[in-house]
C-alpha cells in the first residue's frame, strides 16, 4: 500500500486524468442508475409503498389487478377467515380538469378506505381520514392527489372535476411519490369512487378490483374463485414494467462492463510503459506477488476515491433536478453500484496483473520491452 500510494504521488500527473475517466464513468452509472429506477417507480410506486402484502384477486385476472373483479360479500367473507387486516382497492384510470380550465390531466384513482393501513401519508393537507368523507357545502368530495399536480398549478383546497362525470373535488392533500404506470394517483374513499362510478353507469354494481392483506393468518384464506398474490408478483405484472425494468438495468450493466473495459485498457497500457522499471524492482528483490499487491492497491485507491466523488456528484445533481424528472435513487442502491463497479476496476487489473509475471528483469532493463 505505502509503495502504490507513493507511485500514485510521483505520477500524479497522468493518474489524475486516470481518475477524471473514472469519476465520470462511475458517475454516468450511477446517474442512469437513478434515471432506471425512477422510471420503474412511475409505474410501481402506488402500489409498492402500500404497507400490505398480500392482495386478494380473481384467479381469471393473471395477477393483474386492473382486470380483477371481486363480489362485495368475498370482503365480509374473508374477513371473517382472518385476523389479518384487510381492506379493498380499487384503480380506475380517468382524467382531471381544473376548475375554470378545459386542459385533461391523467390520474390514475385508487379507491381506499379513510384510515386503513393503505392509504398514504400526506406531505401537504390532510389525509382522507382527517376529513369528512362525504360532500362538503358545495358538493365537492375530497381527494389526495400526488404532488406532482402541484406542478399543474393545483392547490390545497382547489376545486377539480372528474372529466367524465364532472364530479366535483376539493384538494385535501398532497401526497409524494404516488404514481402508477406512469400516471399520478389521485386517492379517493371508496364511498366517493361508488359514487363516481354510479355517476358513469346508473346500473353500477358495487364490486372491488382487489382485497390488501397485510402478513398475519393469510393461510387461512380461501374463497373459490380467487387467488393470493405477494406484491412483488403483483408488481411484477404491472403492464410494461418488466419489460421496462429489465431494458434499463441491462444497459446499466453493459455500461458497468464497457466501463470496466475502459479502465483495464489504460491500466494495461500504464504496465507495458513501466515495464523497465517493473524490470528493475524484480531485479532488486521484489516478487510477482509484491507487484501485483501495488498494482492492485493502486486502482482500489483510484476507484474508492472516485466511487466518492462520483457519489457526491449525483446526488448534489440530482437535488437540482426539474421535479418532473423521473429520478431516484436510494443511497443504499448507489453503494452497491459504487461497490461493484469498484470490484470490477479492480478485476479488470488482472490483465495488468499477467503482464507483470511474464516480464524477465534483465530483457526488460536491457530495453528489449514491447
Amino acid at each position: 500500500m505505502k509503495h502504490a500510494w507513493k507511485e500514485l504521488l510521483h505520477g500524479k500527473r497522468k493518474y489524475i486524468l486516470i481518475e477524471i475517466l473514472l469519476i465520470l464513468l462511475m458517475f454516468m452509472v450511477l446517474f442512469l442508475s437513478g434515471l432506471a429506477e425512477g422510471l420503474g417507480r412511475a409505474v410501481i410506486a402506488g402500489i409498492d409503498t402500500m404497507d400490505a402484502k398480500y392482495f386478494l384477486l380473481d384467479d381469471e385476472a393473471e395477477e393483474l389487478i386492473t382486470v380483477s373483479s371481486l363480489d362485495e360479500e368475498i370482503l365480509e367473507t374473508v374477513k371473517a377467515q382472518t385476523s389479518s387486516d384487510v381492506v379493498p382497492l380499487d384503480i380506475q384510470r380517468m382524467y382531471l380538469i381544473k376548475d375554470g380550465d378545459t386542459e385533461k390531466l391523467n390520474i390514475t384513482y385508487f379507491a381506499v378506505e379513510p384510515g386503513s393501513f393503505i392509504e398514504p401519508a400526506v406531505a401537504e393537507g390532510k389525509r382522507l381520514c382527517e376529513v369528512a368523507n362525504e360532500a362538503d357545502a358545495d358538493g365537492r368530495y375530497p381527494v389526495v392527489l400526488d404532488d406532482d399536480f402541484m406542478l399543474e398549478g393545483i392547490s390545497l383546497g382547489d376545486t377539480v372535476y372528474d372529466s367524465s362525470t364532472l364530479l366535483p373535488f376539493y384538494v385535501a392533500g398532497f401526497a409524494k411519490d404516488q404514481m402508477y404506470g406512469h400516471v399520478s394517483i389521485g386517492f379517493i374513499s371508496t364511498e366517493t369512487y361508488t359514487k363516481l362510478r354510479e355517476e358513469l353507469s346508473p346500473m353500477y354494481t358495487k364490486k372491488y378490483h382487489a382485497l390488501a392483506i397485510q402478513d398475519e393468518d393469510i393461510e387461512k384464506i380461501s374463497v373459490e374463485g380467487t387467488e393470493l398474490v405477494a406484491k412483488a408478483d403483483i408488481i411484477s405484472n404491472i403492464p410494461s414494467y418488466t419489460a421496462e425494468h429489465l431494458t434499463i438495468t441491462m444497459i446499466v450493466w453493459v455500461l458497468i462492463i464497457v466501463s470496466a473495459v475502459i479502465i483495464g485498457i489504460f491500466h494495461y497500457i500504464l504496465t507495458l510503459q513501466k515495464r523497465k522499471q517493473f524490470g528493475v524492482m524484480k531485479a532488486l528483490g521484489m516478487s510477482t506477488g509484491e507487484l501485483t499487491v501495488t498494482v492492485i492497491c493502486q486502482v482500489a485507491i483510484l476507484s474508492v476515491f472516485a466511487g466518492a466523488v462520483a457519489l457526491g456528484l449525483t446526488f448534489g445533481m440530482a437535488a437540482g433536478l426539474p421535479e418532473k424528472m423521473p429520478f431516484y435513487l436510494r443511497f443504499d442502491n448507489a453503494l452497491v453500484v459504487t461497490g461493484v463497479f469498484i470490484v470490477i476496476s479492480i478485476l479488470s487489473s488482472i490483465l495488468s496483473i499477467v503482464n507483470i509475471s511474464r516480464i524477465d528483469p534483465i530483457t526488460a532493463i536491457g530495453g528489449g520491452e514491447e
